[in-house]
């Protein structure tokens, strides 16, 4: 197990710390205290993955950095306004966990190589994978399930089902205004475009809630559509909303 259970799975509201000093701006808040009408079903805390076991407490909460929650919320609110919603399949993932995964898969077209000197962005707590639920929560459909590593999980959708490409298009949209970039190889999987600005989280602790985190974001009037963009090949200039999406990045941008 990666995580020690002591009812602390249990609580409401969980934070963690990585020194006594963060203990007021926690590193990671759990998705579901900032907005409980995110759906979280974590695949990597059962069985219903590309290793087809847990690699995660069954308990384990959704975490991420709080800038990237609140992005969520955004984007969250997108959709919900148009009957829809986002249900998260992956949010930070211990080091450890990415270890497993990638002994198993090697495949650096959808795994991160942990000695590539950054690993995988679920570790940095600034990646998410998501899918897109009606109102009540239930999985819309897409063109893959999770863990399909194969040319039809791609970013852009090239099926003929008009039906998956609205849906694909629903959820990035909702991403892309909430400020994600999306992955080349994989529709599921949206990284913060502030990336840059954070570093990877060692293995942490969970520890009992210090206070409230925030709950409340809008999403921006004017804010703009358009398909996802995919990751930029050169990170520092990311494409501009109103050009073809760049190309994706480098191995740290893969789950």
């Amino acid at each position: 197990m990666l995580f020690k259970h002591g009812g602390l799975f249990l609580l409401a509201t969980f934070l963690l710390e990585i020194t006594p000093s963060d203990a007021a701006e926690p590193e990671l808040v759990n998705i579901r205290s900032v907005d409980p009408t995110i759906v979280v079903e974590l695949r990597y805390a059962g069985v219903r993955n590309i290793v087809q076991r847990a690699l995660y407490s069954p308990n384990m909460p959704a975490l991420v950095r709080p800038s990237v929650a609140q992005k969520l919320v955004i984007a969250q609110n997108y959709l919900r306004e148009r009957g829809y919603g986002i249900k998260i399949w992956d949010a930070y993932r211990p080091k450890s966990a990415h270890d497993q995964l990638w002994q198993y898969s090697k495949n650096n077209d959808y795994v991160a190589d942990p000695a590539d000197g950054r690993g995988s962005l679920h570790t940095w707590g600034i990646a998410v994978d998501a899918t897109l639920v009606d109102k009540d929560g239930i999985e819309m459909e897409m063109p893959t399930d999770f863990d399909n590593f194969t040319p039809a999980a791609m970013l852009y959708y090239r099926g003929s089902n008009d039906k998956i490409r609205r849906n694909v298009h629903r959820l990035q949209s909702a991403m892309a205004v909430g400020g994600f970039y999306g992955l080349r190889t994989e529709w599921w999987h949206f990284v913060a475009k502030d990336w840059q600005a954070y570093r990877a989280i060692p293995e942490i602790a969970v520890v009992p809630p210090q206070s409230p985190v925030g709950t409340t974001a809008s999403s921006p009037a004017s804010s703009s559509t358009g398909v996802i963009s995919a990751v930029p090949r050169t990170a520092a200039t990311p494409a501009a909303s109103n050009t073809r999406p760049a190309s994706p990045g480098t191995g740290s941008m893969r789950r």
